[in-house]
């Protein structure tokens, strides 16, 4: 900008109009290289302290030295550069104050130089206030004051160490006392969290309900004593209501080795707190790649399990049941198996007992019994019409709403009927509902299927079952036929005929344990010694079977 030649502005009220601007302004006069002060609104005195009586002096004579150095290599630039600069806010000035957004504007004069400077400075301290308490809502815990989750997600990138915190029956507290009471317990750990760790070494934070994680950004081969003392915390009891309340902590420790995030430092610190919480005493864990974790590969298969069946990776494989008075196979065992795209084979015990946790049990249940009504088909062709196959029934699955419809409805939608399957029951099956239990059983006897009772023997109560169970046939445990105790199997075997009980021996691995339940004319024969479990279509012929 040029200075005019002449002007007729009315210099009073144009400065009456400047000191009504919120905005800071400084009119600096240049005089070779200095510069001083020329005019200063009443936005700029109540920002920097420069009144309209030191109008005249330097940036030297009205400022401690490092503002003024910092002031004067600000405008001598604009002097040199002869253009507007734009200067962001948000520096700390050597002051202490925060700079605003600050445009310097050279006025040059007929030779091209500046002779002043308009400088128009924003003060920020109201919109940095409002920045800050948004920043406080973003990334900080309201009940506790500490970080929150997503400014450990956001802001802790990579942490050498993190310790991840969990209260023990926290949920008591809270149903006990009542949620104000278990809030000022979360209170009361984060103050004692900060007591200890609150330097600038380690950030704290709520990460959401009763857990916290203290993050130690410098690496340390203290873990185990920076763990102690995390538990030491907890060694005095919380005051809630009056009460002296014990609580204990749990802790899951998850060190950076190589290139973890913050994500994958939190899900090893949860694995190692899950492996903490059932270790006694110390009540930490160290994460290790090494270790197995089994709750981890519990969940991998349970979601893994949950696709099986869409991904046709489930499969039956059967057992011959084998009559000896006939020399023929009356019917098989359908087996479960699960061939893991992943994890290859896997044993029933590594997936039944999560199927049944999960529920996962329902829907694979029924995928077996159709599928074993398809087999049947197959199976009849070869060992003849009579032929059953015999399926495992949890007592999940009993408990389904709708199960006997549920089943006859497949039944028929296959083209079997119920005559030809069996269903197997244990003992354990029964305990907790027995009524319930005799009323199914008793619905899916009518509809012509056989009940059978497997492992017998095995349970506390077998014999009082066998009156009280609307069954056909027991199936007799195999430590049983392992032991080889003949009085206690020829038992058995009384005691089954005098119920009307068919009996099934399994377990049967040697010619010796064939022979001898052969001789004890034992209704049916089962295991190895007859077949392994194998897909049906591998199953030996009566051709072979008659042999044995």
């Amino acid at each position: 900008m040029t200075i005019p030649a002449t002007t007729t502005l009315d210099l009073n009220l144009l400065q009456m109009m400047l000191d009504d601007i919120e905005d800071s302004i400084y009119i600096m006069k240049v005089t070779g290289a200095e510069i001083t002060y020329y005019y200063v609104n009443n936005a700029a005195t109540k920002f920097s302290g420069i009144t309209m009586d030191q109008m005249g002096t330097s940036f030297f004579e009205s400022n401690s030295s490092q503002m003024a150095n910092y002031l004067y290599q600000k405008y001598a630039r604009v002097v040199d550069e002869r253009r507007t600069i734009r200067y962001e806010d948000g520096v700390k000035l050597p002051n202490g104050t925060i700079s605003g957004e600050s445009i310097l504007t050279p006025i040059l004069d007929e030779h091209g130089n500046a002779s002043f400077i308009f400088s128009v400075t924003r003060d920020i301290t109201e919109r940095k206030q409002h920045e800050n308490t948004l920043y406080n809502y973003a990334y900080q815990d309201d009940l506790s004051n500490l970080f929150n989750r997503r400014y450990l997600l956001e802001h802790v990138l990579n942490p050498p160490t993190i310790y991840l915190m969990d209260l023990d029956n926290f949920k008591n507290i809270n149903d006990t006392f009542g949620h104000q009471a278990g809030d000022s317990v979360l209170v009361e750990v984060a103050c004692r969290l900060i007591e200890v760790f609150g330097d600038s070494r380690y950030s704290l934070v709520r990460l959401g309900g009763d857990e916290f994680v203290v993050v130690d950004s410098v690496p340390s081969t203290q873990i185990k004593e920076t763990a102690d003392q995390l538990s030491g915390l907890f060694n005095e009891p919380f005051r809630v209501d009056e009460h002296a309340v014990k609580v204990n902590v749990g802790i899951g420790i998850a060190e950076r080795k190589h290139d973890e995030t913050i994500q994958d430092l939190l899900k090893q610190a949860d694995i190692a707190l899950y492996t903490a919480k059932g270790t006694g005493r110390k009540r930490y864990h160290l994460y290790e790649a090494s270790s197995k974790y089994d709750h981890v590969e519990n969940f991998i298969h349970e979601l893994a399990l949950s696709q099986a069946m869409d991904k046709d990776e489930l499969l039956l494989h059967y057992q011959l049941i084998y009559n000896p008075a006939s020399a023929m196979a009356i019917g098989a065992e359908a087996l479960l198996r699960w061939h893991s795209e992943n994890g290859g084979y896997i044993q029933p015990c590594g997936f039944i007992p999560i199927a049944e946790k999960t529920g996962l049990i329902v829907p694979i249940g029924y995928w077996v019994i159709r599928q074993a009504c398809k087999d049947w088909h197959q199976l009849k062709d070869i060992y003849g019409p009579m032929f059953k196959i015999s399926v495992n029934i949890s007592r999940i699955q009993l408990n389904e709403l709708n199960f006997v419809a549920q089943v006859l409805q497949i039944l028929q939608e296959e083209g079997v009927e119920p005559t030809s399957m069996e269903l197997e029951i244990t003992e354990s099956t029964t305990l907790h509902c027995l009524q319930e239990v005799q009323l199914i059983l008793g619905r899916l006897r009518m509809a012509g299927f056989t009940i059978a009772l497997d492992d017998f023997g095995t349970g506390y109560s077998s014999l009082s079952m066998l009156t009280q169970l609307p069954i056909d046939k027991l199936k007799i445990d195999r430590i049983f036929i392992a032991d080889g105790n003949v009085p206690l199997i020829a038992a058995i075997l009384a005691m089954a005929k005098a119920l009307n009980l068919q009996v099934v021996a399994e377990g049967i691995e040697t010619s010796d344990h064939f022979h001898m339940l052969a001789d004890m004319q034992c209704w049916g024969i089962q295991g190895y010694y007859i077949n392994k479990p194998m897909p049906y279509t591998e199953l030996p012929t009566h051709h072979v079977l008659i042999s044995l």
